[in-house]
């Protein structure tokens, strides 16, 4: 009778042991993303119909030339407290393709770091050749949680409708089974990791590919700490970029190419 005691306590420990296991590894890891761009419509509505006449000719020629769309990948690596967004740097885009995403400033290969408990926030933009590092606070953003549901990358996931700061409307999807209020860009503050996103304004969405639970990861912030590289806040960047671009787009399509960057 003893002896079945001892192996069932026994067998409970390591169950409990496994489910511990399981949470801490919930707590850290990386996600791929895939950040699908829908060109033909971002030219279309944030340029062409935005353009005046002198330049609304040229957009108009190189339509038939841009793709549907175009996915690219990016990674999310994450703690406890930190998250760290940053692009995959073997990307497999025709010379085409990337001299457009160029052209109309579609991606800025950032890396985005987020401290979620310190509400530290720091953004490295290659912004139109020139190498900046945005350095302010973690969006706050409110939501409003509804009652649908999809599966993400073997997830259970929960929708979220939410606004910026900047006044940008977002779909999330979050799951509570990885406990960390993080997700891709800026975008957190909900009850469980983003796994699905949708900027319809932006025309973009970013969805999780693949999870893998790890021991706690360790950030690569080097991008961050080069002396040489301006450092500036959201609004700094904004009013230095939008006085550069607005030379030759309008205040409409400047505006959208900045809310992509600071996304």
């Amino acid at each position: 009778m003893k002896t079945k005691i001892y192996i069932f306590f026994t067998f409970c420990l390591l169950w409990l042991g496994v489910d511990a296991q399981h949470t801490l590894f919930s707590k850290s890891g990386t996600i791929t993303f895939d950040k699908t761009m829908y060109m033909k419509n971002i030219v279309a509505k944030q340029f062409i119909e935005k353009a005046d006449d002198r330049s609304r000719g040229q957009f108009e020629s190189m339509l038939p030339r841009i793709p549907q769309q175009v996915v690219l990948k990016k990674t999310l690596k994450f703690n406890a407290h930190e998250t760290l967004f940053e692009p995959v740097k073997s990307q497999d885009l025709d010379l085409q393709t990337q001299q457009l995403i160029m052209m109309f400033a579609l991606d800025f290969e950032a890396t985005t770091f987020s401290n979620l408990q310190t509400k530290e926030y720091k953004r490295f933009n290659d912004l139109i050749g020139e190498k900046i590092v945005i350095h302010d606070t973690v969006k706050t953003m409110k939501w409003r949680i509804t009652n649908e549901y999809r599966d993400i990358a073997g997830f259970t996931c929960r929708r979220a409708n939410g606004l910026t700061p900047d006044s940008i409307y977002v779909v999330a999807y979050f799951t509570p089974e990885l406990p960390v209020s993080g997700g891709p860009e800026s975008i957190s503050g909900l009850p469980g990791m983003i796994l699905g996103l949708v900027v319809p304004s932006q025309h973009v969405s970013y969805f999780a590919s693949k999870v893998e639970r790890s021991a706690p990861v360790s950030m690569d912030t080097k991008v961050f700490e080069n002396k040489k590289t301006k450092v500036m806040s959201r609004k700094q960047m904004v009013d230095q970029f939008s006085a550069t671009l607005s030379g030759w787009l309008n205040k409409e399509t400047v505006d959208y190419i900045m809310k992509l960057g600071t996304l």
